[in-house]
């Protein structure tokens, strides 16, 4: 791996792999909805069709809260900030939909909000992601 960067963990929580069937939708009239690969108390990351060119809707939308859902667990209206936002192009496409990935950072949330997104995490993980190393002092 010439020439890449070693990047450092800056995270404060540990992300977890999502389970099957774990979704996120932005705003509750979006057509950002996928399935989640990370989670942690601080964000997610999620992967979704950008529909939107194929779409009449205005694309300036009110994108201010996320919701989550898998079988049974429902998290709603969670305040974010899109960290990233890009196009995956290493996946092998069969139509001319695009799709996407999206990286978000939970912003202001109530007690209520952190007590719900434990409880959702509890019942939607599989594993911890690995780690990026610590940085050293030298």
């Amino acid at each position: 791996m010439v020439g890449r960067k070693r990047t450092i963990e800056r995270r404060k929580h540990k992300r977890f792999k999502a389970a099957e069937g774990a979704y996120a939708a932005i705003s509750p009239n979006s057509n950002k909805l996928g399935q989640i690969i990370d989670i942690s108390m601080d964000g997610l990351c999620f992967k979704y069709i950008d529909t939107e060119n194929m779409s009449d809707e205005p694309e300036k939308r009110n994108d201010e809260s996320i919701f989550l859902s898998s079988m049974g667990y429902y998290v709603g209206d969670l305040p974010f900030q899109t960290i990233a936002d890009y196009e995956i192009t290493d996946m092998p496409s069969f139509s001319s939909m695009k799709v996407r990935k999206r990286h978000v950072k939970f912003t202001d949330l109530t007690f209520k909000q952190l007590f719900d997104l434990d409880c959702y995490m509890k019942n939607n993980v599989l594993e911890q992601v690995k780690q990026l190393p610590k940085k050293t002092k030298q």
